[in-house]
């Protein structure tokens, strides 16, 4: 019977803890796309007003995601070498990645004018990769634990 009792809570825990890793990399999907969405306007809001340059703007951005300060990193650094940005992919899809590197990597390369409009409408495209990363994470990120628990018990009470 202990045996039984034991491998119940094994399968349990084990399954709360995936649970909690998918919910926490579908967390972090959500906080990276709300990140870059506040770098690109912050980027935009600085051809207005800011002299600053485009590494400048890059190296003062602050971000929760760790994947986008890598990003950034990279990017600043190949435009200080004038080398194309060789940008981690990390858990983002081919799409996304696409996306994201041809943003990122065109910074800095148009007018100001230009550069607005590109920027905005890039914006707006990662904005709907954005939306769906949140709403997959409202609707499977956090039940994924109970989900990740549940699975656990049906499969202890399968091996009883």
């Amino acid at each position: 019977m202990a045996d039984k009792a034991i491998l119940t809570v094994a399968f349990c825990c084990v399954g709360a803890v995936i649970g909690y890793m998918f919910g926490s990399r579908l967390k972090k999907r959500s906080q990276y796309f709300a990140d870059i969405d506040d770098f690109l306007r912050g980027f935009i809001g600085s051809l207005d007003c800011s002299m600053d340059t485009v590494p400048e703007i890059m190296a003062a951005h602050s971000s929760g995601s760790e994947l986008l300060k890598n990003q950034l990193e990279a990017c600043r650094k190949s435009i200080g070498n004038g080398t194309a940005p060789e940008l981690a992919q990390g858990f983002l899809t081919k799409a996304e990645y696409a996306l994201v590197n041809d943003t990122l990597s065109g910074l800095g390369k148009l007018s100001s004018d230009g550069e607005r409009k590109n920027t905005e409408n890039k914006r707006r495209k990662l904005e709907e990769f954005g939306k769906r990363a949140s709403e997959k994470y409202a609707k499977l990120g956090r039940p994924s634990v109970k989900l990740g628990f549940l699975a656990g018990l049906l499969v202890s009470v399968l091996c009883w």
